[in-house]
């Protein structure tokens, strides 16, 4: 089968030149784009086994900023296979890139020799992995890791070694084998410390694992590294949000220059001011890094969404009464955003956005006006804030069910994004939004069933984070601590996000207790005490 690849290239020359490279390599169909709009729309049509991407593409979004949207909507196949490349040698530049994991990085300018030479490495582990591939794509991990067991068991080609540990550590890592992913990664970085790909590995294991104090550690390492470290500082101020920092937040985001700060990285900032009632600091912050893209229209976009949904959200919190100038400057920045715009999943933003405006301003009949489009049903594409949105506007007119759906719909979005700073942005949203509609605890209880049925097979990691998200959730009901705290217990950790074991017990101990729950809160303390 003819393998089809795509190039997305803004330098008409180099395009056209890189395109003849490529085809005179391999038996490769080959397509070229110049920009990743272009490439969204041909991705609505086919698929392909292998992406060639500059990094800098014009005024709009980098390659990885692209491929990370594109991942993200489900437009990109697990296995798709990643060229990357950039004549661009400064560090934060190769760091971003290198933090995707692509399978080829090349700078320019790069010679033939090398070029085939990657491409046909690639095209010769694609061929060796592709049972592999073919399971990932059709959602069969388990299966898929079944395969690579048996290929590592038959040996595997020395020139293929890296890959396949690279590849199998992943696809545990995303299976829930997080344990045995991190055994990977630590036995990689025993033999040379710096792989970059590992060194990020392992900082996701250990942040899954709730290890965050291993977590933030090796981080604060990390911020040494001219190759990783803005990534760090953003991955330091998440994880300081999810532990209620914000001061921390503001000042790990301020050690990255304003320019580079990313979209969700400013975001997150602004939500860090928003907690502290810094709002004027949130609003400032959004109308800057807008401005700044003012000349590349994707990025001012979506700054210009994000600045609207922050508006929105003042409008939210603020009384009836007091919501009119929050809800005209939204809507002016909707209808700026929106306009001209082709692209249904664009479209349906604007439109929930708009819904939601609605219903703030107390015209339900209008908020049902804007669903009527038949995209507003398509929600395979939407984002996990957005279908939060929309959960609020289904309720908002009534359809608890619905709304329900679409916010279980955002948390499991959500699991599969991984950027760590989007990924606690949409936590807070899923759990505020929750709250809102009422919802949370009936999730709780959804989330610690699972949970039990995980403690009950013996799988107590994957049940710990079932039990703390049911916690977080309902933080009253004293019986989903319990069950955290006695599966800490089980799989001797002492540590789980944002817990410790012995504040759980103090936060258990302020709860109001059944008489059940008082007894069994009381044997679990003797069992911590025994095992401390």
């Amino acid at each position: 089968m003819e393998l089809r690849a795509a190039i997305v290239e803004d330098n008409a020359t180099a395009r056209t030149a890189l395109r003849g490279h490529v085809m005179s390599i391999a038996n490769l169909s080959v397509s070229s784009y110049t920009s990743g709009v272009e490439l969204k729309a041909a991705l609505r049509k086919q698929n392909f086994e292998l992406l060639i991407m500059d990094y800098h593409l014009g005024e709009g979004k980098t390659g990885v900023e692209w491929l990370q949207s594109l991942k993200e909507a489900g437009f990109i196949k697990p296995s798709t296979g990643v060229i990357f490349l950039t004549s661009d040698r400064s560090p934060q530049v190769i760091g971003r890139i290198m933090d995707l994991q692509p399978d080829v990085l090349l700078i320019k300018p790069y010679t033939i020799a090398s070029l085939s030479r990657q491409i046909k490495h690639y095209l010769y582990y694609r061929e060796f992995v592709k049972n592999v591939l073919e399971a990932l794509d059709n959602k069969q991990l388990e299966r898929a890791i079944g395969v690579i067991r048996t290929k590592i068991k038959e040996g595997i080609p020395p020139r293929l070694v890296s890959d396949i540990r690279k590849l199998y550590a992943r696809l545990l890592f995303n299976n829930g084998e997080v344990q045995r992913a991190l055994n990977i990664y630590d036995d990689i970085l025993s033999r040379s410390d710096k792989v970059l790909w590992a060194q990020w590995g392992k900082i996701k294991c250990q942040y899954a694992a709730g290890q965050w104090p291993q977590c933030k550690e090796q981080l604060s390492l990390m911020v040494n590294s001219s190759l990783a470290r803005d990534e760090a500082f953003e991955w330091l101020a998440s994880l300081s949000f999810e532990q209620h920092s914000y001061e921390d937040v503001e000042k790990y985001l301020e050690q990255i220059k304003f320019s580079e700060l990313s979209l969700p990285a400013a975001k997150l900032k602004s939500l860090a001011f928003q907690k502290q009632d810094k709002v004027v600091e949130a609003i400032d912050l959004l109308q800057k890094k807008r401005a700044l893209h003012r000349s590349a229209k994707d990025r001012f976009n979506d700054f210009t969404f994000e600045l609207a949904e922050f508006y929105l959200l003042l409008a939210e919190d603020s009384p009836q009464t007091n919501r009119k100038e929050s809800l005209s400057q939204a809507r002016k920045l909707v209808g700026i955003a929106g306009r001209n715009q082709a692209d249904a999943q664009t479209l349906q933003k604007r439109d929930y956005l708009l819904a939601f405006s609605s219903v703030l301003d107390g015209d339900l009949d209008k908020a049902a006006y804007f669903l009527e489009p038949d995209y507003m049903d398509n929600h395979l594409r939407t984002e996990p804030s957005m279908l939060v949105i929309a959960a609020k506007v289904h309720h908002s007119l009534g359809d608890e069910r619905r709304a329900g759906e679409l916010l279980l719909m955002a948390k499991q979005k959500n699991s599969d994004i991984q950027g760590i700073s989007e990924q606690v942005m949409n936590e807070e949203s899923i759990f505020s939004g929750g709250e809102r509609l009422g919802l949370n605890h009936e999730h709780a209880v959804a989330i610690n069933d699972t949970g039990t049925q995980l403690f009950i097979d013996g799988l107590y990691a994957q049940a710990m984070k079932h039990f703390y998200d049911a916690f977080q959730l309902s933080p009253a009901t004293a019986a989903f601590g319990l069950n955290l705290l006695q599966c800490m217990i089980e799989a001797d950790t002492a540590v789980y996000r944002r817990f410790n074991i012995h504040q759980l017990l103090d936060t258990l101990s302020e709860l109001a207790l059944s008489e059940s729950n008082t007894a069994r809160l009381a044997q679990l303390t003797l069992s911590v005490r025994a095992n401390s």
